[in-house]
């Protein structure tokens, strides 16, 4: 029995090496069954209840000795629950996952290439002014990363040359969205850019989006997008006392009356089908009583029957700016405590106790919840450990999107604050700009953090918090890396409650495109 005891022992401390088991994979439950997300290979299997109390101690203490030692389990046990993790091993190349040692991908590999070939989305922050205050919001002075308020506004020449220089650039699409502050306060740019890339465009497919708040939405402006096929993010927060708790003009007056008129405007100029495409409501939620608020928020769309069923709502929550944070590793005491508070993420459990994977639901919350499960559903699946790791969720820095402000300046996205600049309207892309701060300044901050990490490649960690106007500032990310590991670990449950209860309901993952 000791010599059977100490060969396993050899081995788990040869799969561990210099590392931690716990970056190697994750351990859940349903509540019928125990799993195993096996980091290296992307596959997940489900394990007998003492397989998984060892599995479970191991990565808990970190050591093989010293978990089969604290156990209550009997040394037959440990015996029959080690060769099955053995023959795992073996037979599935799972607990192999090589070390994170650097990140491939375009980034490195082809990185000029692709934004000279394959930009896809051009964003044009075309005012940093807007008509109102809402309380939560990056301008305002309360928020901690304020960017304060002003009356600029892009002129149509920064605009032009931008659409001139991304044009050429594009792959088979070529997107335009407009952004502000309240982008609709500089409608006649909006207008002239719309005009002018129709005018450049040929045969190429293309497209518009705009976010809004849509107090300044007309039935003439309603129409004119209709016409031209845009993308409208309407930004609403749900009945009007919780979307007037924040949103509000700049007597501190509630936006929502008016919100809700230039909504109606669109939905009749778009008509039911195509509003489903082309109409998204953006939603934040915030304060107390957070459940009780997506009561309300619910009952609001379901008597609203003006209102398309099935309409995208993208839900996120209040954003109170960059704050540093100490690294700390995965399997530490606080993160185990963070791990068991349902708050890092109410919406989600919310769904579950409303019925979602269970039945067909129609909860506002549905677009949230796919796109978690989405994460787990497309994940990279290979039965040899991956070799390659890519830069977590962070694309290619102005290819996938390229944010303009209204100054020209370049920018990686327009969800970034203030970081590093990437290029501008007149000189265009700093090449070498990108590859220090975005290739090599990040993933030499990045890979001794992410190399204890078992969620490397299901990581949607980007950017945004990853900088400040100086460099790379990875004390700004921990929290969110946290909260990411929390949110997957959640999904994974939960897409294991739906496939064993109900896995028709997951075919609709399959039409989803994640863009």
């Amino acid at each position: 029995m000791e010599k059977e005891i100490q060969k396993y022992k050899v081995l788990f401390d040869k799969l561990k090496g210099n590392n931690h088991f716990y970056r190697l994979g994750k351990l859940f439950q349903t509540s019928n069954n125990n799993y195993f997300y096996d980091m290296g290979t992307g596959k997940i299997f489900q394990l007998s209840e003492p397989t998984y109390r060892l599995l479970d101690k191991i990565f808990d203490e970190d050591d093989y000795e010293i978990a089969i030692n604290s156990l209550a389990m009997s040394d037959i046990d440990i015996l029959k629950s080690s060769a099955e993790i053995v023959d795992a091993i073996n037979n599935e190349n799972i607990l192999k996952a090589p070390e994170i040692k650097e990140f491939r991908g375009p980034h490195n590999e082809a990185l000029e290439y692709y934004l000279c070939n394959q930009m896809s989305q051009l964003t044009l922050e075309v005012t940093e002014a807007c008509n109102l205050r809402c309380r939560y919001c990056i301008y305002n002075e309360s928020h901690n990363d304020f960017h304060g308020y002003t009356n600029k506004m892009m002129s149509f020449d920064t605009a032009k040359k931008a659409i001139d220089y991304a044009f050429p650039r594009t792959g088979e699409n070529f997107y335009v969205a407009f952004y502000g502050g309240e982008p609709l306060l500089n409608y006649e740019l909006i207008h002239k850019c719309i005009e002018y890339t129709n005018s450049i465009v040929g045969n190429k497919n293309h497209g518009f989006s705009l976010t809004t708040n849509a107090t300044l939405i007309t039935k003439e402006i309603a129409e004119y997008f209709a016409k031209n096929d845009v993308v409208v993010l309407v930004s609403l927060d749900g009945p009007e006392d919780i979307h007037n708790e924040n949103r509000i003009f700049c007597d501190g007056t509630g936006s929502f009356a008016t919100t809700i008129r230039g909504l109606k405007f669109l939905i009749e100029a778009y008509g039911k089908e195509k509003s489903l495409t082309n109409i998204f409501i953006s939603m934040v939620t915030s304060g107390r009583n957070i459940e009780e608020k997506y009561d309300k928020i619910q009952e609001f769309f379901d008597q609203n029957n003006w209102i398309p069923e099935g309409i995208s709502v993208n839900t996120s929550y209040v954003s109170y700016g960059r704050n540093e944070e100490e690294y700390e590793l995965i399997g530490c005491k606080k993160e185990k405590e963070y791990a068991k508070n349902i708050n890092n993420d109410p919406l989600l459990h919310w769904s579950i106790a409303h019925g979602y994977g269970k039945e067909n639901q129609a909860l506002f919350s549905n677009s949230h919840i796919e796109r978690l499960l989405h994460i787990i559903h497309r994940r990279d699946l290979s039965n040899e450990p991956m070799t390659q790791y890519y830069f977590n969720g962070c694309c290619v820095p102005g290819s996938r999107r390229l944010h303009i402000n209204v100054d020209g300046m370049f920018l990686p996205c327009e969800r970034v604050g203030k970081v590093p600049f990437i290029g501008n309207v007149d000189s265009g892309f700093d090449v070498e700009a990108i590859k220090k701060y975005y290739v090599h300044d990040f993933m030499k901050a990045a890979v001794p953090v992410c190399k204890n990490c078992w969620v490397a490649h299901l990581c949607t960690s980007c950017y945004i918090d990853c900088f400040d106007e100086n460099g790379i500032h990875m004390e700004y990310r921990h929290n969110g890396c946290k909260y990411i590991r929390y949110m997957l670990e959640q999904s994974l449950k939960l897409y294991h409650e739906i496939l064993e209860t109900n896995p028709e309901a997951l075919r609709k993952l399959n039409n989803i495109v994640m863009v």
